[in-house]
């Protein structure tokens, strides 16, 4: 069930920071884009840090998981769709399918950062490079869950 929550917390904050990010970019401003950015992904880091964090703690009064293992499976859950929605756009660039207006739904939270990268709405204006530099931001859901998790569940987060 915690998988499947994770997976919920992820399309919250993927609904939530689209609607930050399309509130803000009504205006081409650079600061408004940057001040975009950062919400965007705060959003992802804060719903998913307290849900890690939230699920660590019930799993350590109820003995319940294995920490470790279990924060590394919340985190491969938690970057799950964003792993699935980079692959589909790689394979979009060679099978010519215009995935790139989809991509940067799926992942709302990253919105301004991918039209940092490549403002154009179109796959065909991905290069090679752009797709592999957007690979990293598919990890971040990990890279926020599974500390969070671990610390919570060791007790330095939330401890009583």
């Amino acid at each position: 069930m915690r998988y499947i929550k994770t997976i919920c917390m992820v399309f919250a904050a993927d609904i939530l920071a689209l609607f930050i990010g399309l509130t803000l970019a009504g205006s081409s401003a650079l600061p408004v884009k940057i001040v975009s950015a950062v919400c965007g992904a705060g959003i992802l880091a804060v719903i998913l840090a307290d849900h890690a964090a939230v699920t660590a703690k019930k799993d350590r009064k109820e003995n319940n998981g294995s920490g470790a293992k279990t924060a590394f499976f919340m985190g491969a859950t938690a970057s799950s769709p964003c792993l699935l929605s980079w692959g589909t756009l790689r394979l979009s660039l060679t099978a010519g399918y215009d995935y790139y207006r989809v991509h940067k739904v799926v992942n709302g939270f990253f919105i301004q950062l991918l039209n940092f990268i490549e403002p154009d709405a179109s796959t065909k204006a991905l290069s090679t490079e752009e797709i592999m530099i957007m690979l990293p931001l598919a990890f971040v859901p990990a890279a926020i869950v599974i500390p969070v998790y671990i610390l919570a569940y060791k007790g330095f987060i939330f401890s009583e």
